[in-house]
């Protein structure tokens, strides 16, 4: 019993680190959930970080090597769609890639960060088990689907 409870304080302290990490950032807006409902039976910790201005998402762009868009996606974003994309990465520094034991992903080392374009926006989704990633794998897919909707 003592475990589960452990492994969820430390998940808080690694989002509230998170939080404490880009919160002085100029020109970033930074906000943190502990617990957001993914779906009906996951819940995990986000960080949301967003570009106040076009410094901020130039840092944001270095900070999470964020690549430029290829052309089509940039028309479609000037057209006022999405682009979204998702990548696992280290949950202490999601800089760097996610950390890897015995030749498996190391999920309480790890997190996904989701990206929107449109909206020049991070989102450092921290989860305690690989059922919680899947429904964040997931939610970043309808996401990424969506995408195609003009805003």
């Amino acid at each position: 019993m003592l475990l589960p409870l452990l492994l969820a304080t430390l998940a808080a302290q690694g989002q509230t680190e998170l939080y404490k990490r880009y919160a002085s950032q100029p020109g970033v807006k930074v906000a943190s959930v502990n617990g957001f409902a993914i779906d009906s039976t996951a819940r995990v910790d986000v960080t949301v970080l967003e570009a106040q201005d076009d410094e901020g998402w130039e840092w944001m762009k270095k900070e999470f090597y964020i690549g430029d868009l290829s052309p089509e996606q940039q028309a479609g974003l000037n057209e006022g769609y999405d682009a979204v994309l998702f990548a696992r990465r280290s949950r202490s520094n999601p800089r760097e890639n996610a950390p890897i034991r015995n030749e498996e992903i190391d999920i309480a080392g790890s997190c996904y960060i989701g990206i929107s374009y449109l909206n020049h926006a991070v989102y450092i989704f921290c989860a305690d088990s690989e059922e919680q990633y899947d429904a964040v794998v997931s939610l970043l897919v309808k996401k990424i689907m969506h995408a195609n909707i003009k805003r």
